[in-house]
């Protein structure tokens, strides 16, 4: 416990109260709250930024090794596709037999299949091999987000999670804010194909990891609030509205990142201001920047006001960004859109997180996760397909899009705030 009357530093006056309430919570989750007594908490960051720098390795090339092979742009956006193709279709199962048999021989077994695909693109040669190892790829790496989520929640506590999925989202951005770089500068060196082979090596660091110093968590203690009645199974869960409500904002907001983040966006600023690709790219990094700048207050935040009231005024904060680009007619406007963007992602990802972790029994993590995520990545995959729908068969336009992904997302918010209640749990200490 820290005590109120402690300085933060010796021989100078406390901080005003509310900078104090915002750093000494920030402090406690790093040293004691979150990962102190946690080993296996530490190991599962370590292991996100390892898979996501991998992931960011082969992000810059996978466009041009893909042109090696001959191939038009359509086919080449197929190995965006159908990586997302295979994580959602491993997602649920994942989340069912972590459940059943165990998390580490899953946890095992998503960074092999990952190791296993990049060798085998890195070795293809040709086009219909190298779709194949990617999808091998999407479901490892399926498997491993399903089954990291499940653990994430049983190793955490509810009044910690939101400090605990903000710290799993900064690594998560730590590992995939690495990745490119690494993966451009192989690239350069060694030719298309070496990214592969940085991707393997990571993912088998991943895996020796988890074999070595990762052990199955204990099962997770039941929640203060929770009945002491038969186990609710998966099917009556499904019928939970506060659950279904969460899960229709992670569809939106993983809709948003491919359909309006990779997509939309990019193209409003070239078509609409005539934006370089390096302007846009700045703009992004920008959005990116604000998204991690936002991270170590998700945890204060999600303490004393609630994950739900969180997660309902960031998805808020997210649609009046991606309105703001739609009718944009300034540049300025544009780029402040883009922080806006950010900092409502920030607060939204973890936030949805640990409002989700809040109400699902105990006996359901795995399903839990893996259903969610199978939703997000639905979001993920057929947010660019129905956004060129809507550029080509409307007059509406990218703009359009972006408002009609906006509405829908405010909509989700909406309902979120409205219907769903879950307790709001003390902060650590």
């Amino acid at each position: 416990m820290v005590q109120r009357g402690r300085p933060i530093v010796r021989d100078r006056p406390l901080p005003p109260r509310r900078l104090r309430d915002i750093v000494l919570p920030l402090r406690l989750s790093l040293r004691t709250s979150v990962l102190g007594g946690r080993p296996q908490l530490a190991i599962l960051l370590v292991l996100i930024s390892l898979v996501m720098a991998g992931n960011g390795i082969v992000a810059p090339v996978l466009p041009l090794y893909a042109m090696e092979f001959g191939v038009g742009g359509a086919l080449v956006g197929m190995l965006i596709t159908l990586f997302g193709v295979g994580r959602l279709v491993a997602n649920i199962p994942a989340g069912i037999l972590s459940e059943r048999f165990g998390r580490r021989p899953f946890l095992s077994l998503g960074p092999a299949l990952i190791a296993v695909g990049a060798v085998g693109a890195a070795m293809a040669t040709t086009f219909e091999m190298l779709l194949f190892w990617r999808f091998v790829q999407g479901i490892g790496s399926g498997i491993y987000m399903t089954t990291s989520a499940a653990v994430l929640v049983q190793l955490s506590t509810p009044g910690r999670r939101g400090y605990v999925m903000a710290l799993y989202q900064g690594f998560l951005l730590l590992g995939a804010g690495v990745g490119p770089a690494l993966g451009g500068a192989l690239a350069a060196r060694f030719g298309s194909a070496a990214p592969f082979w940085g991707y393997a090596v990571v993912a088998v660091a991943a895996l020796l990891l988890v074999l070595f110093a990762f052990r199955e968590p204990q099962e997770a203690e039941p929640d203060e609030e929770e009945t002491t009645g038969p186990p609710v199974t998966m099917r009556e869960f499904l019928r939970n509205r506060a659950y279904v409500l969460l899960c229709t904002i992670t569809f939106w907001i993983f809709f948003t990142r491919t359909a309006g983040q990779w997509l939309a966006i990019p193209l409003v600023g070239n078509q609409r201001f005539g934006l370089t690709v390096d302007l846009i790219g700045l703009a992004l990094t920008s959005s990116a920047v604000a998204n991690a700048a936002m991270l170590p207050l998700v945890g204060p935040a999600t303490a004393r006001f609630g994950a739900v009231t969180v997660a309902a005024l960031s998805t808020a904060l997210v649609a009046g960004a991606l309105i703001l680009v739609a009718f944009a007619e300034a540049v300025p406007v544009y780029w402040a859109a883009l922080v806006m963007l950010g900092i409502g992602s920030g607060f939204n990802g973890p936030s949805v997180a640990a409002a989700i972790a809040d109400i699902t029994p105990s006996n359901l993590f795995g399903p839990a996760m893996g259903t969610q995520r199978a939703i997000a990545d639905t979001g993920f995959v057929s947010g660019p397909i129905i956004v060129g729908l809507v550029h080509d068969l409307t007059p509406f336009g990218y703009s359009g899009a972006l408002a009609g992904n906006a509405v829908m997302l405010a909509g989700a918010g909406v309902l979120v705030w409205i219907f769903v209640r879950t307790p709001r749990r003390a902060g650590p200490g």
